[in-house]
């Protein structure tokens, strides 16, 4: 009680009392004088400074040559070349027999291959694997400098806690996910601090980070704490390699910072295909939080705003691979920084942060220690019943089916290969008899072709499988129920008064067949795989010039995402490129509308040996013609044949840009497109000379932030641009400044309010025709059309599935061209509302508004949204090389 009065009376009365040397971290603990403190190493104690990614690397170095308890392993690579380490600790004995633990463990995963007996006695004699992950979100310090000293506690402590932890279990500490974010944070926050320790004044620099230096993202400001399944960054898959490789039992990510700490359970709506053992395990461990918080009257929060629904968190993640996944949110660091003052006018400290993490981190290694053999039983059990469970589920198959785009269906496979689902590659037809599609759910008997891709569900990674392509998620009825008893409440209350949140904390629907835009059937035949391949390695997609050296001119389709990047490559490096809007026949050939043209007499002689080299590199299927007659259709001297301009791009950055919008467009050209392009300010645009561009991009961002940062001036500028030819492209919130009042580049004005067809009784003095404000759709999927003879819409087919996230909604434009839009009953997937798709119907989702010589165009949603919308990428891709040209 003496130690927790002290710290309360620093806290409220002497705050710089608060960071004083000797901090007691694990109360009783006794360490091994022979094993480096972090301060020993660092120069100063966890919690009083911020530590450097390098200084990190360097004491674990200097931990693992002082004890033969600590194991580091170098895994990786970030983007900026910061290596990605792992800390793997225990005791010496289960050290020495690691690599055979680690085998043992891998063979619970797998319920074909071992007994129920062997199981459980796995279970008996083996360890059991604890994963901590920090530095996921890399601004929040607190989870960062944790790991370092949960290293020095397992590697020196000699308390009887950490001793059992070390003899039951195997730690994995990844101390930082994302390190170029905690590096970014850190060189910021030392630059701004002032003072020592900075101030808690809620209102100090320290605390309203800019908008790069403060963001938790990587470095393509990519949130990697929603890329899990994506798996669309480098940091990413080198994590989800060594997961797979360790199978672990518990994942713990750390992250920050609330006022107040979070620990599990869980709140609704928990994702229904991971078994009860889950929340079981959850609750337990909570428990156990409790008690250490409760020894020091620390508050924490359980089962609120935290849920395990989408599968692309680390902590939902691993836990579709039988882990019990939670994640941690401390009340220090951060934007906190070194001290904080909430509401209630208490001050949280970066130290308090750690110290929660810390104490969180013991108690949750306990439980594991404490039930380490029935937590490995309930580990092997996760297969098992999934496995048992696929024999009654109402789809035992999915199929991917080779359409359009062959590289992109390649990609998708690839994907699924590094979830660990085992997938078959069939050699002949096949004829599956009540099969459906998301598109078409109607049970019908399909031809399938060969070379389609069969995923049967009754296979270790049920779970999973199910969970990234079932067609029907659903939620829990007690967490909807909530959800409409909330909408009822707030139905109640006038325009401006506060709302409640609805609960949903994130987006409801991704099956990645959808979203890659790639033909699938599923069906409830468990479809023998004999006959067919397995599919072990990564696939290449192959591609070349059909015909040798071309006479006359290279042509390739815009159907794939391969032609598109290789038009846009073509397009950067000078060549002349043209694009043929009507299909036509040519050396015994059919080309459809969208092909792109090359011709050899406008380019240089380096044209044949490039794009040769490119088709190889990108997988791009290119034919080779010697004339520009047309056998039937259009010639190639058609006026129906464009020349395209090159792509001169300007992306507005920085606020009022959302961070994770802006970091999609730069990831999406720069790394899967190489298209280049200028990112400039929006505090800047006004000064900026816009004849250097004939593409202007707005990501997804505050659109009354757009028109107030840009000024009367920047607005005027950016709409003469326009008229004099320029194309601009509006994302969503983008999209909404381009028809603000004041802007209005187009007719088409933003929906605000819809007919309210159950409305509350109404007054004498109210309107007879009650409307309601839009509600926001919680990231569900639906069917769009798409006119495909347009320019805009070349090479997609005339339906195709796009999110829809918000409550933006646009009417059609009647002075351009609505190119994308919603029919009736266009619900695929996801959560609605009882009037979403009357509500929808009509609307466009994308539209191409002509503004003098110029183009506005406008996305009502965001397709590059966390970049596993793949198969909307050619629909930003046409925005910008075809625009200029038309």
């Amino acid at each position: 009680m003496k130690k927790i009065s002290i710290t309360i009376f620093a806290i409220i009365l002497l705050p710089a009392l608060i960071f004083a040397q000797g901090f007691d971290w694990l109360p009783g603990s006794t360490y091994d004088r022979s094993i480096p403190t972090p301060e020993s190493v660092l120069g100063f104690e966890i919690g009083t400074y911020l530590t450097d990614h390098l200084q990190m690397v360097d004491y674990i170095r200097k931990l693992a040559e002082s004890t033969d308890k600590v194991q580091i392993v170098k895994f990786g690579q970030s983007i900026e070349r910061r290596d990605l380490y792992l800390v793997i600790i225990s005791s010496p004995e289960n050290m020495s027999r690691l690599e055979d633990i680690r085998l043992a463990i891998e063979r619970l995963t797998d319920p074909r291959a071992i007994s129920e007996s062997e199981a459980a006695e796995i279970a008996r004699t083996t360890p059991a694997i604890g994963w901590m992950n920090y530095a996921n979100d890399g601004n929040e310090s607190a989870a960062f400098e944790t790991g370092i000293q949960l290293a020095y506690q397992l590697a020196a402590g000699s308390d009887p806690v950490t001793n059992k932890i070390n003899r039951e279990v195997i730690t994995i500490l990844n101390m930082a996910l994302n390190p170029d974010s905690h590096q970014r944070y850190v060189t910021w926050m030392k630059a701004v601090t002032v003072g020592k320790y900075g101030t808690a004044d809620p209102a100090a620099t320290e605390h309203r980070g800019d908008w790069l230096m403060a963001t938790n993202n990587n470095h393509y400001d990519i949130d990697l704490n929603r890329d899990a399944f994506a798996q669309s960054q480098l940091e990413t898959r080198e994590s989800t390699k060594v997961m797979h490789h360790w199978n672990p039992q518990i994942w713990v990510d750390n992250h920050g910072d609330p006022d107040e700490y979070f620990f599990a359970p869980f709140v609704s709506p928990i994702n229904l295909n991971y078994p009860s053992s889950l929340l079981k395990w959850a609750t337990e461990i909570g428990l156990n939080n409790a008690r250490y918080f409760d020894k020091y009257g620390w508050t924490f929060k359980k089962d609120e705003t935290y849920d395990i629904y989408y599968p692309g968190y680390w902590d939902s993640y691993p836990a579709f691979y039988g882990a019990i996944g939670m994640t941690y949110e401390t009340d220090g660091g951060g934007r906190k920084a070194f001290r904080y003052e909430i509401p209630d006018k208490t001050i949280k400290t970066l130290r308090d942060g750690i110290h929660h993490h810390f104490t969180t981190n013991v108690a949750t290694l306990e439980v594991l220690a404490d039930n380490r053999e029935a937590i490995l039983n309930d580990f092997f059990a996760f297969r098992k019943t999934g496995m048992d469970e696929a024999k009654d589920e109402q789809f035992k198959t999915y199929i991917l089916v080779p359409g359009r785009d062959n590289g992109r269906l390649i990609e998708l496979v690839n994907l699924f290969l590094l979830h660990q689902f085992e997938i078959y590659k069939t050699s002949s037809e096949i004829t599956v008899g009540s099969s459906q599609t998301y598109h078409d759910r109607s049970a019908k008997t399909r031809l399938i072709p060969s070379g389609s891709y069969l995923i049967p569900l009754n296979q270790p990674q049920k779970r999973m499988i199910k969970t990234l392509l079932e067609p029907d998620p659903k939620m829990e009825d007690l967490f909807l129920g909530r959800v409409e008893e909330i909408r009822n409440r707030n139905k109640k209350l006038g325009s401006s008064a506060p709302k409640e949140r609805t609960g949903f904390y994130d987006v409801t629907a991704w099956a990645l067949p959808l979203t890659y835009g790639v033909e699938a059937v599923f069906t409830g035949e468990a479809l023998s795989v004999s006959g067919s391949r397995r599919i072990t390695e990564n696939l290449q997609s192959e591609g070349k010039v059909d015909g040798g050296r071309a006479g006359y001119a290279y042509l390739f389709s815009y159907e794939t995402d391969a032609g598109a990047k290789l038009a846009g490559r073509l397009l950067q490096e000078d060549y002349r490129v043209a694009l043929a809007t009507k299909e036509f026949r040519n050396g015994g050939r059919d080309f459809p509308q969208g092909t792109l043209v090359v011709r050899t007499q406008r380019n240089p002689e380096t044209l044949h040996n490039r794009i040769s080299g490119l088709a190889e590199e990108y997988g791009t299927e290119v034919f080779a013609v010697n004339t520009a007659w047309g056998e039937t259709g259009i010639s190639l001297g058609s006026g129906s044949v464009r020349n395209l301009e090159k792509p001169r791009i300007m992306v507005l950055t920085n606020a009022p840009a959302s961070p994770t919008a802006y970091g999609a467009i730069w990831y999406m050209l720069e790394k899967r497109y190489e298209l280049e392009f200028s990112a400039v300010r929006a505090e800047h645009f006004a000064a900026a000379d816009l004849s250097r561009y004939n593409v202007i991009i707005f990501p997804d961002g505050s659109a009354s932030g757009y028109q107030t940062t840009l000024g009367e001036t920047g607005v005027e500028n950016l709409k003469a641009w326009v008229r004099s030819g320029g194309t601009f492209i509006g994302i969503k919130g983008g999209a909404v400044f381009a028809n603000r009042s004041g802007v209005e580049m187009t007719d088409v004005k933003l929906i605000t309010e819809v007919p309210d067809s159950d409305p509350e009784p109404m007054t004498e003095n109210e309107d007879e025709s009650p409307m309601k404000p839009v509600e926001n759709i919680p990231g569900s999927i639906f069917k769009a059309r798409v006119n495909n003879d347009y320019y805009l819409g070349l090479g997609y087919p005339e339906e195709i599935a796009v999110q829809v996230r918000g409550s933006y909604l646009f009417p059609g434009t009647k002075t351009g061209a609505n190119v994308v839009t919603f029919p009736e009953n266009s619900f695929i997937m996801g959560h609605k509302w009882e009037d979403s798709e009357e509500v929808l119907t009509g609307k466009m989702y994308l539209a191409d508004v002509p503004l003098g010589g110029g183009h506005v165009i406008l996305f009502a949603d965001d397709p590059t949204f966390r970049l596993y919308w793949r198969g909307l990428d050619r629909l930003l891709l046409s925005s910008i090389l075809f625009a200029p040209a038309f």
